[in-house]
């Protein structure tokens, strides 16, 4: 009894030492002398990184604007997560901020009032950290002034624990962090995959030294799916368990529309539709470049399985490979029907549609049944008519460009988005219990 006393008091004496450690380097930590670049090229730069690293978090489901939103993806252990307003008001927002406090919690994921918060610090360079902030300092709708009050995030006990001992002030100098010449290489491939904050999703860790580690970009890191339920990210190596077979192609259209081959790409992974062809071909030869990890995650992943009698193709992990390299269907773990089924569907135009079927099929229901996410969108969106609600279905980022909803339109064609579309109207994901 005596030695377990102890060791407790001990434990807590480690912790809290950990966590005024922690408060210690935090006071001391430096703001980045980086101002906006108001540019046009910094403004489209700027947006296309914003859109693609910190919108997901900062805009909630039924907001326009960058007003803060709960983390509901996060696991519900760590406690009650919410970020940040963004807009330019002076006091709800940032309006009042100076650009190197916005830089500090950018760069370190320290808050204008000295908290580490569970933001990770960016190694985002002088120059791309000025595009950033020039375009939350344009007059973009995203940033428009808004009073709605963020709330502070509150920690569960085990939660604040866990937080104390994982979390620490990024080692990154105030100053000169370079941004890698952009080119189709692994140095910008790496420095892209870490400023999207690839590596902290998709490896199974709190720390973000793990990922340069054996576990690094494997995946099996758990969220909160937009259904409520436990969703734990893919491996993102070119292992049989991970990307292995995915062409260039293959991975473009996942992560810019949402379809990866044989699946439709889940929230929370946001769709990256402001990277262009060179970021995602470095981010790709990036992840190629990775030792392959051998991680099976149960139902995260979408894989390739090989035809009755088709040979197996050897994969050459140093090969540039512009097309698929295993033969075969893809085929989701996770679901029971194949999206292949719906493309051979939408090749018969005259073929009866079942909306409610496709609208399951299509991994609608994750987010647009009763209780999911999105669903309160959706009803809104059913005031619609019923040809603008076709559009949005097959094209919603011409109407959101920072949605989150997979792009459709090369799965469904204009008359079975209408028939979606008349079905929605009618009230048809409500009536799905």
């Amino acid at each position: 009894m005596r030695q377990k006393l102890l060791s407790t008091v001990y434990g807590t004496l480690l912790m809290g030492s950990a966590l005024l450690s922690g408060c210690a380097s935090v006071s001391k930590t430096a703001y980045p002398p980086i101002q906006a670049d108001s540019s046009p090229e910094a403004l489209s730069r700027g947006e296309s990184l914003f859109r693609g690293a910190c919108e997901g978090c900062h805009r909630g489901p039924d907001s326009q604007r960058a007003t803060g939103a709960p983390m509901k993806d996060a696991p519900g252990w760590l406690g009650t997560l919410h970020t940040a307003n963004l807009t330019a008001h002076p006091t709800a927002g940032i309006g009042s901020a100076k650009d190197e406090e916005l830089a500090r919690v950018i760069r370190y994921g320290v808050s204008r009032d000295g908290r580490l918060i569970p933001m990770p610090g960016s190694i985002m360079g002088d120059k791309d950290l000025a595009a950033v902030l020039g375009f939350m300092r344009s007059q973009h709708p995203l940033f428009e002034a808004d009073a709605t009050v963020a709330p502070r995030t509150q920690f569960s006990f085990l939660g604040g624990l866990a937080w104390g001992v994982v979390s620490k002030v990024p080692e990154h100098p105030a100053s000169g962090m370079p941004v890698p010449p952009k080119g189709p290489t692994l140095e910008y491939g790496r420095y892209m995959a870490h400023v999207l904050d690839c590596a902290g999703c998709h490896t199974d860790s709190l720390d973000p030294k793990d990922a340069d580690g054996s576990k690094g970009f494997s995946g099996g890191r758990e969220f909160l799916g937009a259904d409520g339920n436990p969703i734990r990210s893919s491996n993102l190596t070119f292992d049989a368990t991970g990307l292995q077979g995915w062409s260039f192609e293959d991975f473009t259209r996942a992560v810019r529309d949402g379809l990866a081959p044989g699946a439709i790409v889940r929230y929370p992974m946001p769709r990256y539709r402001g990277a262009d062809d060179v970021d995602l071909k470095a981010v790709y030869e990036y992840l190629r470049s990775l030792p392959p990890r051998r991680h099976e995650v149960p139902g995260a992943r979408p894989r390739t399985a090989p035809e009755a009698g088709a040979p197996s193709a050897q994969v050459m992990p140093g090969s540039v490979s512009t097309q698929a390299v295993e033969p075969g269907t893809p085929v989701r773990t996770s679901a029971a029907e194949q999206l292949a089924t719906l493309v051979l569907a939408q090749a018969e135009p005259k073929k009866d549609v079942d909306p409610g079927a496709l609208f399951a099929r299509l991994g609608c229901t994750l987010c647009h049944a009763p209780g999911a996410r999105y669903h309160e969108r959706i009803v809104k969106a059913s005031s619609k008519s019923e040809d603008e609600l076709a559009k949005w279905i097959r094209n919603p980022e011409k109407f959101v460009p920072g949605t989150t909803m997979p792009t459709y339109a090369s799965l469904v064609d204009e008359p079975t988005a209408l028939a979606l579309a008349k079905w929605i109207k009618s009230g048809g994901p409500a009536s799905r219990k």
